[in-house]
């Protein structure tokens, strides 16, 4: 039997980024937990599989086709799924991007496609979400930074993710001014941390000896993490066990910031 709580059923959560790779594993253990869920992404086409087994645990799931960078399109993504699931009382802003390039090689474009995924729509998607929330007395915010959030790593090539890193570090910053300005709406904003997480995005770290083999020499574990490991740490955050935990950012990193 599982303890009463970190039962999520009655809840409802949004999901972005869902349609794949860490955003469709928290969806799918958030499901697992109890809750309804909307799963949101650009690409809706690989999010029918997700879907399917949310609904084989017999909760409700609808998908929402949304550009998060659009403050627009991010709002009605909100809106649209507090209707179908009636209501909103968890967000999981999972959506986000990265360029692996040196300082020097990093362009424009590529700092504001990385700031306003990572950063800018996460600021807009949580604010409207939050007054989907209020209206259902409270709820939980989790959003999904990353170990650069806390330190710099280089890699063998040179690369220390400076726009990937700078908005994960904005991402924390943001989760402790939500939960300040929330704390007595009832409104719990926290964020995870993980290390390198095993998913398709990462496949050329994994598969570049160099830089792999950094960054297990680098985590005390030695390895990659799995998505799945991920779960946990969302569940708790979204769920009643961690009702007097807010504006934390959970390191999830294999003992990289332990040493």
């Amino acid at each position: 039997m599982s303890h009463p709580l970190f039962d999520l059923s009655g809840q409802k959560a949004l999901v972005t980024g869902a349609g794949r790779g860490i955003g469709a594993t928290l969806a799918l253990g958030l499901a697992q937990a109890g809750a309804d869920v909307a799963i949101a992404d650009i690409d809706l086409a690989p999010a029918d599989e997700g879907r399917r087994a949310i609904e084989a645990l017999e909760r409700r799931c609808t998908l929402i086709e949304a550009d998060v960078t659009d403050r627009a399109g991010a709002e009605r993504m909100v809106a649209e799924a507090s209707a179908a699931l009636g209501g909103l009382t968890i967000l999981v802003n999972n959506a986000g991007t990265n360029v692996r390039k040196t300082m020097a090689e990093v362009t424009e474009e590529d700092w504001d496609r990385v700031l306003d995924l990572n950063l800018k729509s996460l600021f807009f998607i949580t604010r409207r979400a939050g007054d989907e929330m209020k209206k259902a007395g409270g709820g939980k915010v989790i959003n999904m930074a990353s170990l650069m959030g806390w330190s710099v790593f280089r890699n063998p090539h040179g690369q220390t993710y400076g726009p990937y890193a700078s908005s994960k570090g904005g991402v924390i910053a943001l989760t402790r001014s939500f939960a300040i300005e929330w704390a007595k709406e009832n409104i719990q904003v926290n964020a995870i941390c993980p290390t390198f997480i095993e998913t398709p995005l990462t496949q050329p770290l994994l598969e570049d000896p160099a830089v792999s083999g950094a960054i297990c020499a680098r985590t005390p574990m030695g390895r990659f993490g799995r998505m799945e490991e991920l779960i946990g740490p969302c569940v708790f955050l979204a769920s009643a066990a961690s009702n007097l935990v807010t504006g934390e950012s959970l390191l999830v990193d294999g003992g990289w910031h332990a040493g």
